[in-house]
């Protein structure tokens, strides 16, 4: 991607952009597009204007990878709210059920991708969704796309 941006000023003028992977194929599948939408939002939200981030650019696109291969948007969401938390600094430590701490340290300690394979479904690991809350916290703002993903 190439771009100008003049000082003092949030306009900028995109001079050139390669796009590397579509998400199209994922779009087309409504669990998975609002999975997309969710780690846009989380990404805005947690990430300040105008700053790299090479760690979260690299979680989003593990994430990413993994739901084009076919992973599971409920795994994917749980996978990248607990590193997303992580990598900006506030995880606090976990009081969920032990089913889900097991979840969650495996989850720190693996690509998504080697993940063990487990049956998921938007009941497993409910207890990480305190991250939604941390996120929120943090932010200062109320997420959208969680409500959206609860009524799937």
């Amino acid at each position: 991607m190439s771009y100008y941006q003049k000082e003092n000023r949030e306009l900028v003028s995109l001079n050139s952009c390669e796009l590397v992977h579509s998400q199209f194929a994922l779009a087309s599948n409504y669990e998975s597009s609002v999975t997309l939408d969710y780690l846009a939002e989380v990404t805005e939200q947690l990430l300040p204007p105008n700053e790299t981030n090479e760690r979260h650019f690299r979680l989003l696109a593990a994430v990413l990878d993994y739901l084009r291969a076919g992973g599971n948007p409920f795994a994917a969401v749980t996978y990248f709210a607990l590193w997303a938390v992580r990598l900006a600094g506030f995880l606090p430590d976990l009081r969920v059920s032990p089913e889900s701490r097991a979840i969650a340290d495996e989850m720190l300690a693996t690509p998504v991708h080697a993940l063990a394979p487990r049956t998921w479904t938007k009941d497993t690991a409910s207890d990480l969704r305190l991250m939604n809350r941390l996120i929120e916290e943090h932010a200062e703002r109320k997420l959208r796309t969680p409500a959206t993903l609860e009524a799937l």
